[in-house]
């Protein structure tokens, strides 16, 4: 496995579809509303969505289907929050592990989320990954939604170092962008899509796993 030669202050981390495996289950969500309203190919609309804040979902699904989408995420979100509190949305495996590790070598820890702070911090909580982090910026804490980078130049923030010290880590297309944006080492490791050849020129590097990720760093 190869390895990077050098050490970052801080590591700041996407949630959905990164260390939680949410977004197959946000993509069933959407599947189900789409069947029971009629919304046509909505499976893509939902992946076209991923990594995007609450305004920024509802904008796109007005544009493509000519309506409000804000009674539709509702609904996404009492079936997602329901299978969440029966534990059907795991954490991705190997996620303690590298937490625990950057711990151990005294890296501070965000979470720098599209998703709101409460469902953060309870899906966190719930699955005993929160204490790992020392801060959570999420979705309704930022103007800009994801491409634009406010919300790692924020986590840098509240973690106290500045970006070109620190690791992000994200598996979106535009969690990728915000992140590289932002001036972190970015790494990404990829969910449901696969990189294209703007993924691979903007991550520095992209790895398999979280496993792997741990391997790169160097860390134990």
């Amino acid at each position: 496995m190869e390895k990077i030669n050098r050490s970052f202050q801080a590591a700041v981390f996407d949630m959905d579809g990164l260390i939680l495996d949410s977004e197959r289950t946000v993509l069933k969500c959407w599947e189900k509303i789409g069947e029971k309203y009629g919304f046509a190919d909505i499976v893509t609309y939902g992946i076209s969505v991923i990594g995007k804040n609450k305004k920024a979902t509802i904008d796109e699904f007005e544009r493509v289907y000519g309506e409000s989408g804000d009674r539709y995420e509702r609904e996404l979100r009492e079936i997602y929050n329901t299978m969440a509190a029966k534990g059907e949305v795991p954490l991705k495996p190997h996620t303690i592990e590298l937490l625990s590790s950057m711990k151990n070598a005294g890296m501070k820890i965000a979470i720098a989320s599209s998703s709101t702070r409460e469902e953060v911090t309870s899906q966190m909580a719930a699955l005993g990954a929160l204490p790992y982090f020392d801060t959570c910026v999420c979705g309704d804490q930022v103007t800009k939604s994801k491409p634009d980078p406010e919300i790692f130049l924020l986590a840098c923030d509240a973690l106290g170092i500045k970006p070109e010290n620190g690791v992000g880590l994200e598996d979106s297309f535009n969690g990728v962008r915000s992140c590289k944006a932002s001036g972190l080492y970015t790494i990404m490791v990829p969910d449901i899509i696969q990189p294209d050849d703007e993924m691979k020129s903007l991550a520095d590097v992209i790895l398999p796993s979280l496993k792997d990720v741990q391997a790169f760093l160097n860390l134990r």
